[in-house]
């Protein structure tokens, strides 16, 4: 007989995953910085990838046990901002809060070119949504202290896509996907999944006077 397997399997050993959760939170309070102070460096980030969450097919946890990353999230953000003010690099740090795509959430620093600067995208949505305090505040944190910006969490696919699709733009379009284009020219297609509520500790935003605008990068064009 062939056995299924459903994303919707019970999830059991809640006592565990918390202690692993606690160890995470711990581990992450001192950044991976080897990278960042390169020269090619970019950005640093931490996500909480661990199975059964962070699979191929990612499985989302249940509200509570998502407050709980939230909390190990800001309080390696306060870590962090001491950490690289110490390295004297110019820099943004981020909080992304997904919603409902919650594993997905992350703590971000990028590296910029000159104090004051910001990073800001091209996917910040154009809807006028408050930032859902009631839902992803929790008593160990306070989000009130952070500046929020709103994105889309969307399906993207570029148009050089299709060449070894099995699908065309007409089919995405059908399905619900809307013909957008970056900054730069280039043409892509997105669907909405959710949000991503970016956010920045309000001490940080009073420093920060100009944006630096980031699209997503496209596939590379074929030679042939």
């Amino acid at each position: 007989m062939r056995r299924h397997h459903s994303a919707k399997k019970k999830i059991r050993g809640w006592k565990r995953r918390v202690r692993h959760l606690n160890r995470w939170g711990e581990q992450i309070k001192q950044p991976y910085t080897e990278y960042f102070v390169s020269n090619n460096g970019r950005h640093t980030y931490e996500r909480y990838t661990v199975s059964p969450f962070y699979n191929a097919a990612k499985r989302n946890p249940p509200l509570w046990f998502y407050k709980l990353i939230i909390a190990k999230l800001v309080t390696a953000y306060n870590a962090w901002t001491a950490t690289f003010e110490q390295l004297g690099i110019p820099f943004d740090l981020q909080l992304w809060l997904y919603d409902p795509a919650y594993i997905r959430s992350e703590i971000i620093c990028y590296k910029m070119a000159q104090q004051g600067e910001r990073r800001r995208f091209s996917w910040e949505s154009d809807l006028n949504k408050p930032f859902p305090y009631n839902k992803l505040g929790g008593l160990n944190y306070n989000l009130h202290e952070y500046d929020w910006i709103l994105a889309d969490d969307e399906q993207v696919y570029f148009e050089d896509d299709f060449e070894d699709a099995d699908f065309t733009a007409d089919d995405l379009l059908s399905d619900g996907y809307v013909r957008k284009k970056q900054p730069d020219g280039t043409v892509y297609y997105a669907k909405r999944l959710g949000d991503i509520w970016i956010g920045r500790h309000q001490n940080a935003t009073k420093h920060q006077s100009r944006d630096v605008i980031q699209g997503y990068f496209a596939p590379p064009k074929s030679m042939d």
